[in-house]
């Protein structure tokens, strides 16, 4: 069964270094302008391409293309709401603030999908991910604790769950769905 698994990863890493190697390729390609310049433009390309297997092995987790114009929307309606949320504070002479140091269990599991929803937080206005400790818990620093943040984060969870097609785990609040 070993082998087995092993002969997969190794057919797994032989095509991710030959579709890397193309694009590194056409990119040579359309840089450079010129057939002439394969002599020098092939090596570095394979190069490059077996050193990013080795900086960036292929990853566990596969981006469901079908799934990303939803979390381009979804990303993009985040953005305007929360955008919307930071300039009324500002222009508030107020300044309606409470900010906290919220601790939320992931239930994505780690990895790409992880990655990306402490990405996405932090490109939202009002929210920033801090750090994600050994147990699994990111922490995250908002504007204002008032909000349902731990909300709009296990959405987020959701929505990334679905773009690559995993299930979400059970977290301290209980099982997900």
């Amino acid at each position: 069964m070993t082998e087995q698994r092993h002969a997969v990863d190794r057919a797994s890493r032989v095509g991710v270094y030959l579709l890397r190697l193309g694009i590194l390729l056409a990119v040579w390609w359309i840089v450079s302008g010129s057939h002439s310049d394969w002599w020098f433009g092939l090596p570095l390309a394979m190069v490059a391409a077996a050193l990013s297997l080795w900086l960036a092995p292929p990853a566990r987790f596969l981006l469901r293309p079908h799934q990303i114009p939803q979390f381009a929307g979804f990303f993009l309606w985040q953005s305007l709401l929360a955008g919307w949320d930071v300039a009324k504070r500002t222009l508030n002479p107020a300044l309606p603030l409470q900010p906290e140091i919220l601790r939320l269990p992931m239930a994505l599991p780690p990895g790409a999908p992880t990655w990306w929803l402490m990405l996405t937080i932090t490109l939202l206005p009002g929210t920033l991910s801090v750090r994600l400790n050994q147990q699994h818990v990111l922490e995250v620093h908002c504007l204002d604790a008032r909000l349902d943040v731990a909300g709009s984060v296990r959405d987020t969870e959701a929505h990334l769950a679905r773009l690559f097609g995993v299930q979400l785990g059970p977290t301290e609040a209980g099982p997900r769905q």
